[in-house]
């Protein structure tokens, strides 16, 4: 693999688990069809609400530090801020760190491990009226600067804290919401991998999210959102990527969602138009399989040709033990200028020992097709604790 592709690969590594998705798709494996029912963002990043808090300390996480006689609700009760039960109405404030250790290149010459505090973050979150149908949400955190942009002009101009979304939400009705502010935009299936072909293809990744409004709906069975955006006003206003998104979800047999995804942007140097079919199953309790498949055109200002570029992404989670998951995931990316396509793949173990720690070890191997050369696979270990408080 040349030094441009290890690079980008070490790039993309510091943005994995990235510091604000805390939202855990596969979770529709314990009967959560909608993030919602566990976040303050209906669209599932973010800080998660008191009853989501509660499910992380009980149905998520182990039991093997806890007293066998100690009851469930009291676990619950813990898992408030700094394990203490809340004792304000209108107040959550919230913490979190996020680590990764990684090794790149396993067994090849040239190997490195090291380790990237990738998360600090502070969030509060105010609710107001009577069923808490206003919401204000800040978060403000660390955000390294990329290893490929550390000692250059680029990096060096990057500030290393940052704002990862401020928004206020109203909801008249408990399933309509209108959202305002800075927020990641609805598209796709939000998994938690911020290097996966899904998040980068359609520019969905830590720092992509945009001023706007958002409007949520749902009901048992369905679910949609529609964001219009004008990007990100702290940039510099000819990259700032405006547009418009809409996502949909619909339940089938009970325990399966399938949706569609549509979302257009444009900025002073290109045009995108990304689409995206997907799905979300439950297979048995604890078990879910995740499925997304999408296209991007993309339009550069200027004489460069069209760009259209095809991404696939099949992901399973298998609960072997409460708190304790074994997941395998399935990538492929191609773009129509280009007769190569990319295929990573690879398993992990995803622990959650106790309420508020989450441990998660991933092996991927990347492997390129190549018509006219060919090339090693790439083999990364990469290890993760993710603490929250």
């Amino acid at each position: 693999m040349n030094k441009a592709a290890s690079l980008l690969t070490i790039l993309l590594c510091s943005y994995l688990f990235s510091s604000k998705a805390y939202s855990y798709p596969h979770f529709i494996s314990h009967g959560y069809n909608s993030c919602i029912t566990c976040h303050y963002n209906p669209f599932g990043n973010g800080p998660i609400n008191d009853y989501g808090r509660a499910v992380s300390g009980t149905a998520v996480s182990g039991r093997e530090f806890y007293d066998e006689h100690k009851p469930e609700d009291l676990i619950a009760s813990e898992t408030a801020f700094f394990f203490k039960e809340s004792t304000s109405k209108h107040f959550r404030p919230f913490i979190g760190f996020r680590g990764l250790l990684y090794k790149a290149n396993l067994g090849q010459e040239g190997s490195k491990t090291d380790f990237i505090n990738m998360q600090l973050d502070a969030n509060l979150v105010a609710k107001f009226g009577e069923k808490d149908q206003w919401i204000m949400s800040g978060t403000f955190g660390y955000a390294p600067i990329p290893r490929a942009l550390q000692n250059t002009a680029a990096g060096d101009a990057m500030k290393e804290y940052r704002t990862r979304e401020h928004y206020i939400g109203y909801r008249p009705k408990p399933n309509f919401g209108i959202y305002f502010g800075l927020m990641d935009k609805p598209f796709g299936i939000r998994v938690v991998e911020h290097n996966s072909f899904s998040r980068i293809t359609p520019q969905l990744t830590m720092d992509d999210q945009a001023h706007g409004m958002i409007l949520h709906y749902s009901n048992p069975t369905f679910e949609a959102g529609l964001d219009a955006f004008v990007g990100n006003l702290l940039n510099k206003e000819d990259i700032r990527m405006k547009g418009m998104s809409a996502t949909f979800e619909q339940t089938v047999f009970e325990k399966n969602r399938i949706g569609a995804s549509f979302m257009t942007q444009k900025n002073t140097y290109l045009k995108m138009l990304s689409t995206a079919i997907h799905s979300r199953s439950q297979i048995t309790h604890g078990t879910s399989v995740l499925f997304e498949l999408g296209k991007v055109d993309k339009t550069p200002e200027g004489a460069s040709p069209k760009r259209s570029e095809y991404y696939a992404l099949l992901q399973n989670h298998i609960r072997t033990n409460r708190g304790l998951y074994f997941l395998n995931s399935v990538e492929y990316y191609k773009n129509n200028l280009d007769k190569n396509y990319r295929v990573r793949f690879g398993p992990g173990l995803q622990y959650f020992p106790f309420s508020k720690l989450e441990l998660r070890t991933d092996v991927y191997n990347t492997r390129n097709f190549n018509q006219e050369a060919t090339s090693k696979d790439r083999w990364d270990l990469l290890m993760q604790v993710h603490a929250w408080f």
